[in-house]
């Protein structure tokens, strides 16, 4: 009986242990994108397979002065640990957020990335401001 309750006592602790060091991934990602808030408005997607292929959460801001809402800094978050951190996206730099949510492929990026960088621009597009019920993004509809 002692046996069975030291081993159900360490799956306990590794999975407390796992816990912690989620939490703590998640906010070093989070500490990553309020940085990005000072580019602009920031949005967050997540595309791909836990198992297959990883899973990857891409972060972009918009350039708040262009009219056409450019991507002005990017993160991307991918690993299979929760000791991955946020690494520089420079391939979705300089793209409208329109191309960024479009079907085609984007140099740089794995299929993961593309998917979460999709369904991040996606999100920016259709959220609209509360108070005018504008768009967020800047992007001219097509």
């Amino acid at each position: 009986m002692t046996s069975v309750l030291l081993v159900l006592g360490a799956v306990v602790a590794g999975w407390m242990v796992q816990l912690y060091f989620t939490y703590q991934q998640s906010v070093r990602f989070n500490g990553d994108v309020v940085r990005l808030k000072a580019s602009g408005p920031v949005t967050v997607g997540v595309g791909g397979n836990r198992y297959r292929g990883g899973r990857a959460y891409v972060a972009f801001s918009v350039d708040r002065v262009s009219p056409d809402g450019v991507v002005a800094d990017a993160l991307v978050l991918a690993g299979y640990t929760t000791f991955a951190s946020a690494k520089p996206l420079p391939a979705l730099a300089g793209r409208t957020v329109r191309e960024v949510a479009g079907a085609g492929d984007l140099d740089g990026l794995t299929r993961p990335q593309r998917l979460a960088a999709r369904q991040a621009a996606e999100l920016l597009i259709t959220r609209t401001d509360r108070v005018t019920g504008k768009p967020v993004a800047a992007a001219p509809t097509t």
